[in-house]
């Protein structure tokens, strides 16, 4: 298969501005004190993009996640109830930069054009544009819609209550054969050149999407770290259920990375876009380092 015929394309939707303290947890802290920190901290960062994906593939076209609406600017959309959605997160998207504006100026039709969206999870932020999709199949993993699609959802920024009334997701298990550090996967397309792996902590059942081209891996990773250098340091966000699982998660996401050239691209870091541009493949500094130091002992004086 040649590489051109497989390609991966960013949509911005808007931005987002959070807590330092959602972004980045403090070592030791448990699940609850990380989310107690969040509402105690005043640092702000972003405003950060919120990105979606399109993946074109000769198969058909593909979005992951579906960014947020603007609808969120409309009193009443944020649940007041819940202070988390209206008091540590801000949310700005203008109607031109919902997924289906953004589709159309880029003449894809999301009625007719798409193939299939993929949910990476179900926070609000990956959801928001899921009424530009009524005809298209929604896959997301059966542990998240599980976990969120009810009460627990409402509580933990899934916003269950505000999904089109048409939506009855094809539920998937990740339980394929192993993918490099990833004990299990799921094939999206036939080829098998984009499938799911999982990658829990920032939530329940929460998924990566991995496109696999002639020569090059791109690992889209949602929110399984909110930004590269994060993942480099290992650094678990506030918003995980459970901090050792989502540790597990970065290990795993890194050494996957280190298995074949991969760009690793989350959507809310400020430099995917530019990454996925430059093709800039995931490196590990120590061990190029280490790699470094063993090349010059061995090379003769």
């Amino acid at each position: 298969m040649e590489e051109q015929m497989i390609k991966v394309t960013p949509i911005p939707t808007g931005t987002a501005e959070l807590k330092f303290a959602q972004q980045c947890g403090a070592d030791g802290r448990s699940a609850l004190q990380r989310k107690l920190d969040i509402f105690l901290d005043k640092r702000w960062v972003g405003p950060w993009p919120i990105l979606c994906w399109l993946i074109e593939h000769p198969e058909g076209r593909f979005i992951v996640d579906t960014g947020d609406t603007a609808r969120t600017s409309v009193p009443g959309y944020l649940p007041r109830w819940n202070p988390f959605f209206t008091k540590e997160v801000h949310i700005k998207v203008a109607p031109h930069e919902e997924i289906g504006a953004r589709l159309h100026d880029m003449q894809i039709d999301p009625r007719r054009d798409i193939s299939g969206v993929i949910l990476t999870h179900l926070h609000h932020d990956h959801t928001g544009g899921l009424d530009h999709f009524p005809h298209t199949p929604i896959i997301v993993p059966r542990a998240c819609w599980n976990a969120y699609s009810g009460f627990r959802g409402m509580m933990m920024g899934c916003l269950p209550q505000r999904w089109p009334i048409w939506l009855k997701p094809q539920l998937i298990e990740i339980n394929g054969p192993r993918e490099g550090s990833f004990a299990s996967s799921y094939p999206i397309t036939q080829d098998k050149r984009i499938f799911l792996v999982p990658t829990p902590g920032h939530a329940i059942g929460h998924a990566s999407v991995v496109v696999r081209t002639e020569g090059l891996t791109y690992f889209l990773a949602g929110d399984a770290t909110y930004t590269l250098d994060n993942l480099r340091q290992e650094k678990v966000d506030g918003v995980t259920y459970d901090s050792g699982v989502s540790l597990a998660t970065l290990k795993a996401i890194k050494q996957f990375a280190l298995l074949e050239p991969t760009v690793i691209l989350p959507t809310h870091d400020p430099s995917s876009e530019s990454r996925l541009a430059s093709r800039e493949i995931y490196r590990d500094e120590q061990l190029l380092q280490a790699g470094d130091f063993l090349q010059r002992a061995q090379t003769p004086v």
